[in-house]
């Protein structure tokens, strides 16, 4: 029986979701700036539902990104912890695929109605002006593929991209991109990226034997830490 343990952190929501053969177990919560308090807690939780030890996990599933850089360290770190100590291979996957299986989960009878090559746009605010932004399209089988690299984009330039694209949703953090472009304010969907959806994704990668050793995974951030560390001075500044 193959048990698969999946982490979600890369935004303000923290998730995790264990495998365990046919069964299920998660955990979410929604707090900010809680993610070292809740993170370790949820897997010891999701591991009791599931009545096994941790040493019992085959591989793990983990959001390496775009999304929140603090955020991101948090889930990844509690990921190298458990892959280096137990030598468990890693499955890393992006935080805007993950949110668009959410979507499909959260909104299915929207998903029965997609039909093959229709597109989804996700969206996570990445603040100063800029988005994360990652495309993709399902196929017949409900299988996510990418239709383009993740990107970040300046706010004008993201609506100039959706609107090529012509998406059937734009679904993630979309509250400040359509502020004035109603048009599209009727195909958003706000969402958070969920570990439950990250297992499903984490599963088929690892049966395609696509899992990594951890130390060949790496957060996908877009923006570089520096921009990361101007932000939180700033925001110190400002608390001061």
């Amino acid at each position: 029986m193959t048990i698969i343990l999946a982490i979600e952190t890369s935004t303000d929501a923290c998730s995790v979701a264990l495998s365990s053969g046919p069964d299920a177990f998660h955990r979410f919560a929604q707090e900010p700036r809680s993610h070292t308090q809740l993170v370790m807690p949820m897997v010891n939780e999701v591991l009791s539902d599931a009545g096994v030890g941790v040493t019992a996990i085959d591989a793990i599933g983990v959001s390496v990104g775009p999304g929140s850089f603090t955020g991101l360290r948090i889930g990844f770190a509690v990921t190298q912890g458990l892959a280096f100590g137990l030598n468990l291979p890693v499955i890393g996957v992006s935080s805007l695929e993950i949110m668009v299986a959410t979507y499909l989960r959260q909104h299915p009878s929207l998903a029965q109605q997609m039909k093959h090559g229709d597109k989804i746009v996700s969206v996570l605010d990445a603040r100063m002006g800029e988005y994360n932004c990652g495309c993709y399209w399902i196929d017949c089988n409900g299988q996510i593929f990418s239709d383009h690299t993740d990107i970040l984009l300046s706010r004008s330039d993201a609506l100039v991209w959706i609107k090529t694209l012509q998406p059937t949703a734009v679904i993630g953090e979309t509250k400040n991109l359509f502020t004035d472009t109603p048009i599209w304010q009727k195909s958003t969907t706000e969402i958070h990226p969920e570990a439950i959806d990250l297992l499903k994704i984490t599963n088929s990668k690892y049966a395609n034997g696509q899992a990594l050793s951890v130390k060949d995974v790496e957060l996908v951030y877009l923006r570089g830490a520096d921009a990361w560390q101007k932000r939180t001075r700033l925001r110190d500044k400002n608390n001061g």
